[in-house]
């Protein structure tokens, strides 16, 4: 059941990322599972992690493979700039977007004021679990929009907000 939802996930997806540990797979076993992925979605991202624990990263012949090291932090900016790319980067044309729904345009306000929050509190070392606050609440409102939040889950989010007496 697990596979056969994993390769609908796939195609359905705009870009696929498919991460792997250097030091756990061979050239041909990534070769056979980057072609079956492939087959189902042609825009794949392979990322190969743990570059700073093995010294023979080959990069494969895919344009689309980027080698980073996650403890190391490096070739992270490669990756958010490929996505970028692959995601429509600098043909995405913000001016001429026009938000016709209110209840879009207030979410999506509330969605800004919650990322601005969330980069203060980067910007001011504050704790994970502080961060997620403002986290959850922008997820919230994206939501919102995306259809994700049904009027059962804003009625629960009001009344958690509001103490009702009995």
């Amino acid at each position: 059941m697990g596979v056969l939802k994993s390769k609908e996930k796939i195609k359905g997806a705009d870009i696929v990322l498919y991460l792997y540990d250097v030091n756990e797979m061979s050239r041909d076993e990534l070769e056979t599972i980057v072609l079956a992925i492939r087959k189902q979605n042609s825009n794949i991202i392979v990322v190969a992690n743990k570059a700073d624990t093995f010294t023979d990263v080959l990069k494969h012949e895919d344009q689309n493979e980027i080698i980073i090291s996650a403890r190391e932090k490096t070739g992270i900016d490669e990756l958010k700039n490929k996505l970028f790319e692959i995601a429509g980067g600098e043909g995405i044309n913000t001016e001429n977007i026009i938000v016709t729904n209110a209840r879009h345009y207030a979410a999506l306000q509330e969605v800004s004021k919650s990322l601005k929050e969330i980069k203060l509190g980067i910007a001011n070392n504050l704790t994970g679990d502080l961060l997620s606050i403002d986290i959850n609440r922008c997820l919230h409102y994206l939501g919102e929009i995306s259809g994700e939040i049904t009027n059962e889950d804003r009625l629960d989010y009001i009344f958690s907000k509001f103490c009702i007496g009995k």
